[in-house]
């Protein structure tokens, strides 16, 4: 509903236009009038109408100055000026002024209903333009980034064909064709604080590197994937992007690191590869190195393509890793026990192989140490299952029985293959239970939605604080288990219970608004024909007299 404020000085004109005119049945708020203009002044700058009609010719104060006055002050209003003088200067100045309409009189009530249907159809087109609130930017930026996510890991895993990626990218403004890709893996922690949890550090963190990753230079995709870290698809028409502005930018993310109290990283980084097909080759290039932080040092970069190259710092063989520290006593076998709560599924074939080749030939080569391995690293993970509720017998039902393969194992790659094999059946296991975890999670983040709804300040960050989840991660798992994202629930929580109230009580639409949580009267009416199909006016009348004022 638009306000309209008349100013007029002849009494009869002025009473003609009030009465001649039904504005609530044409959802106009007739919100007051004068005599001139140095008295309705005051009065429209408290008003704050939409529409204001003024005479040009009145005492004290004529239309156009007091058109100026106005549109200097409430710049968004709509000016209607009638006049009894078809002068150009008059028509010139009103122009000049941003004046809407200028009418001639005399004008029937019909012909001025005309020109006023017509400003508020302008009206509610600027704000249509202009409706795209904090809310809407949220609403579109979650959707976006959860089909870009999605959009990338299609990629990672090279499960749609060109076209499809190259349309997608395309849906999503963003551009995918280059020369030159790589991946870049990392992970970051906070000492005191766990996995995934809500974080104001890890908050502050991800929006500072969103800063350096879209510096200038090569385009970096991010994806945030929660407990797993970041991926980086990073892509360049020059080699140089990809390598040396590539090192120059971890450098900086290095130091953002660094600058973060109690927060450690590790960084895997992938080799080169020229066509959007071969991505996957430098996303298991880049886990193979990322796999190394659970066998080495964190707060380190290691590169794929100089893993065992002599004089890398960063990048040093594990040849020189303690065996015996790593298969006895509690602390032994740490990378196994840390892989198996944190370590993902595509990260299980290079870890294994990493394991296998720590251990050096001679070792490999002796049947009793072998076993030792196989064995220790078996009771690891038969434990971790047991630990998370799972069935090791189940396991055991596909990789084969742990004591057959002792007995009868030819040499240390069939022990290799059994442990992937039983690793990535425990790792699937517990992502099961994760999920199982994450569904008492959501339903505990609906009911705080389900009651705080209508409050202006409820958003993404708050109802993830309170899930104690990253608010990226949550958005994913929310849109992932609910199939829309968590803006798209609140909006219908709170449309569907102004539908209600619109049915249920005399409550005007502004009200209403206020009462589901939406501050702004105007985005609440867009929002309800976006989503409605029809205005608040029409759908109350489907079902009851509509003769309360809107």
């Amino acid at each position: 509903m638009v306000k309209l404020f008349l100013v007029e000085d002849e009494i009869v004109m002025r009473d003609g236009i009030k009465k001649h005119i039904d504005w609530k049945k044409e959802d106009i708020d007739f919100v007051g009038e004068a005599s001139d203009g140095e008295l309705a002044y005051p009065m429209i700058l408290d008003l704050k109408p939409d529409i204001l009609i003024t005479d040009i010719k009145m005492p004290f104060m004529d239309g156009l100055e007091l058109s100026e006055m106005v549109k200097k002050e409430l710049p968004n209003t709509h000016i209607i000026i009638l006049s009894g003088y078809d002068e150009f200067s008059y028509a010139q100045k009103a122009v000049s002024i941003g004046v809407t309409e200028y009418l001639l009189k005399p004008i029937t009530p019909q012909k001025l209903l005309e020109s006023i249907k017509g400003v508020q159809e302008k009206i509610e087109i600027e704000r249509m333009q202009s409706v795209e609130t904090d809310w809407t930017k949220e609403e579109l930026k979650e959707k976006n980034d959860i089909a870009k996510a999605k959009l990338i890991e299609s990629i990672v895993m090279n499960s749609l064909s060109m076209a499809e990626i190259l349309e997608q990218g395309k849906a999503l403004d963003i551009s995918l064709t280059a020369r030159f890709y790589r991946i870049v893996l990392l992970a970051i922690s906070i000492k005191g604080e766990q996995g995934d949890a809500f974080s104001e550090t890890r908050n502050g963190f991800r929006e500072r590197l969103v800063q350096i990753i879209e510096a200038p230079g090569a385009v970096w995709h991010m994806v945030d994937r929660g407990i797993d870290g970041f991926l980086f698809l990073v892509t360049g028409n020059e080699e140089g992007e990809v390598t040396t502005e590539l090192e120059k930018r971890i450098e900086r993310i290095v130091e953002l690191v660094r600058n973060t109290p109690n927060m450690e990283y590790f960084i895997g980084v992938g080799g080169v590869v020229n066509r959007l097909s071969e991505v996957r080759n430098t996303y298991f290039e880049a886990n193979k190195a990322f796999s190394h932080r659970f066998m080495s040092s964190l707060n380190r970069v290691i590169y794929s393509d100089r893993i065992g190259e002599g004089g890398q710092d960063e990048n040093k063989a594990l040849s020189n890793v303690d065996v015996e520290a790593f298969v006895s006593g509690d602390s032994s076998h740490k990378a196994i026990e840390t892989f198996v709560k944190t370590g993902s599924y595509d990260e299980v074939d290079p870890f294994i192989d990493e394991v296998f080749e720590s251990i050096g030939d001679a070792n490999l080569n002796s049947t009793v140490f072998m076993n030792y391995v196989i064995m220790d690293c078996y009771f690891i993970m038969a434990r971790f299952v047991n630990q998370i509720g799972g069935d090791n017998t189940e396991i055991e039902a596909e990789t084969g029985d742990i004591n057959s393969l002792v007995s009868n194992m030819g040499d240390w790659r069939e022990a290799a293959d059994y442990l992937k094999k039983y690793l990535q059946y425990t790792v699937r296991i517990r992502d099961g239970k994760s999920a199982k975890k994450y569904g008492k999670l959501l339903q505990g983040a609906i009911s705080y939605i389900d009651e705080n709804y209508s409050r202006e300040d409820i958003s993404l960050n708050a109802v993830a604080a309170q899930a104690n989840i990253s608010p990226n991660h949550f958005s994913a798992i929310f849109s992932q288990e609910m199939g829309i994202t968590f803006i798209e629930y609140l909006i219908k929580k709170r449309i569907d219970k102004a539908c209600e109230l619109l049915m249920t009580t005399d409550m005007k639409s502004s009200q209403i608004a206020y009462e589901v949580g939406y501050k702004d009267p105007h985005y609440f009416s867009y929002t309800f024909k976006k989503t409605q199909g029809m205005t608040t006016k029409e759908y109350r009348a489907r079902g009851k007299n509509v003769d309360k004022e809107e």
